[in-house]
């Protein structure tokens, strides 16, 4: 009987893609890796009215598609990079670049989102992605699902901080679409001098919730498992001493399991807060979790139940 075939859309020498490549093969599987990252230059897609083509053959044959990294975004994010490297010596240059990488991001998204149509088992569809970056707007998912969230206050205008800043006291930041760690607000950082960078960019600010870090994978409507981090760094990344598997409160499980299924993800890593008194707090869904560290520290299997699930 001939293998299922599972597609990975990453990148070629990404280590979660070819981590999953080599987990789905060792269980029998024939792993096919969907090279966003190397798109439009060495890879080509097509959309064949309603079918999906990649490097020139149709993937009707594949029977679950695992989005592990999308290369996808607008406006380019290597555009300075390309600035200062000389290539973009003029503004016709980088309106040429620009208009390019909207091209290729209109196919890129409509072919992730196409093969949707010919295969149920997507994990996670592609527009899950844009929650990674629109903070904000799952927030405002979440708390409107009745699920406990910070409270938070994203914006550009000082004088709105200082607000929030006396109401809530204890106060955390960080970027708003992600990509850096979050700080503690200090007195300093409220000084008319700092406070005037908010004209630059707006800031995701939170109330700061002390205690326990959490993290909980979620697969298809289930609890995988709950990691406990610990760590002394206000933001863990790069920062564990130790990662142990714990048991969640019933009520807790459900809702994460509800938040996963709020934002439309079928396999998720979700981070919680646990105070000193034992009340939770969610802080976001991740769309396309990093879980290799966390089993490895752990010793709970994740990969092998998500390629589980690919196969069907």
């Amino acid at each position: 009987m001939a293998s299922k075939k599972v597609g990975i859309v990453g990148g070629v020498g990404e280590h979660h893609t070819m981590h999953m490549k080599s987990v789905l093969e060792n269980l029998g599987a024939e792993a096919v890796v969907i090279d966003t990252l190397n798109f439009p230059d060495r890879v080509t897609f097509s959309l064949r009215n309603e079918s999906p083509v990649y490097q020139g053959k149709g993937v009707e044959d594949i029977v679950a598609f695992y989005n592990r990294t999308v290369f996808y975004s607008e406006p380019p994010y290597d555009l300075q990079d390309k600035i200062d490297a000389g290539e973009l010596p003029h503004l016709k240059s980088w309106y040429s670049v620009y208009a390019a990488e909207r091209e290729r991001q209109s196919l890129l998204g409509s072919w992730l989102r196409a093969v949707a149509f010919q295969c149920n088992r997507v994990v996670n569809p592609v527009e899950c992605f844009h929650l990674h970056h629109l903070k904000p707007h799952q927030l405002v998912m979440l708390r409107r699902a009745g699920i406990v969230v910070p409270e938070t206050l994203v914006t550009n205008n000082p004088e709105e901080l200082k607000e929030f800043k006396a109401q809530v006291k204890e106060v955390i930041y960080k970027p708003v679409a992600g990509g850096a760690s979050c700080n503690l607000l200090k007195d300093e950082d409220m000084v008319p001098e700092r406070l005037s960078l908010l004209s630059s960019a707006p800031v995701l600010f939170q109330k700061l919730h002390a205690g326990d870090d959490i993290r909980v994978f979620v697969l298809d409507g289930r609890v995988l498992c709950a990691l406990e981090i610990e760590t002394e760094a206000l933001d863990y990344r790069g920062h564990e001493q130790a990662i142990n598997v714990i048991d969640l409160p019933d009520a807790v499980a459900q809702m994460c399991i509800k938040a996963a299924e709020v934002c439309s993800m079928k396999f998720t890593g979700i981070d919680l807060k646990r105070s000193a008194t034992g009340e939770f707090v969610m802080l976001e869904a991740n769309p396309s979790p990093m879980f290799i560290g966390f089993q490895t520290r752990s010793g709970f299997p994740i990969d092998q139940e998500l390629a589980k699930y690919l196969m069907g």
